[in-house]
């Protein structure tokens, strides 16, 4: 059984307000991440939330997904996912590890890198896709969420240093990195100020 655990815990201190809640298509950030992964046959979904919980849940309507709070967002993002595991419990195969402020994604890529996941069950799945400029001696792809967590590594996720975060998780020793490459570019793409969502606003207009 796969789990999808939203992260929408984070301060947004940089965007100003709560990521999770800003609209794109008529529609909240969070709710565009549970459409799409409701689309790909993601069953159980798990949001993390933090200080903005109240304020999210009084504009947002869970549709099926669990919530679940970190009461301490400032340790970032693997405490975040910590609360999300403990809320998702202990009999799932594996955990998807979604980001709020990732709306574009689309639902074809989450069942993608799914059906990649299920090919090698013992590996932590990765999509990537390619630079279109890289710079000299930088890789040729990069990395991008949502990953996929299969149970045997779950322990991982909470022996890891908080200032480490996934990273720490994803190259330790003992895992398998199974990286899928992807065309869908928005794996790459989050919101982070003003600026990105403006940018966002606009492509949708110029459309």
């Amino acid at each position: 059984m796969l789990t999808a655990i939203i992260l929408a815990a984070g301060e947004s201190s940089r965007m100003g307000r709560p990521k999770a809640l800003l609209g794109w298509k008529g529609r909240p950030f969070i709710e565009h991440v549970c459409l799409a992964l409701r689309a790909a046959g993601v069953e159980n979904r798990v949001v993390v939330l933090g200080r903005a919980s109240g304020e999210i849940l009084s504009a947002w309507q869970p549709g099926g997904e669990k919530t679940t709070v970190n009461p301490r967002p400032e340790d970032g993002q693997l405490a975040s996912l910590r609360a999300g595991l403990e809320a998702a419990g202990i009999n799932a195969g594996a955990f998807m590890v979604c980001l709020a402020d990732q709306p574009t994604i689309n639902p074809e890529t989450y069942k993608a890198l799914i059906a990649f996941w299920r090919s090698r069950p013992g590996a932590i799945a990765i999509p990537r896709v390619e630079r279109i400029s890289p710079s000299p001696g930088e890789p040729l792809f990069k990395r991008g969420h949502p990953i996929i967590i299969p149970a045997v590594h779950r322990h991982l996720c909470f022996e890891g240093p908080l200032d480490k975060g996934l990273h720490w998780v994803t190259h330790h020793p003992s895992v398998e990195i199974a990286d899928l490459e992807v065309a869908d570019r928005e794996t790459i793409r989050d919101f982070d100020t003003p600026q990105q969502y403006e940018e966002l606003l606009a492509g949708e207009l110029e459309r």
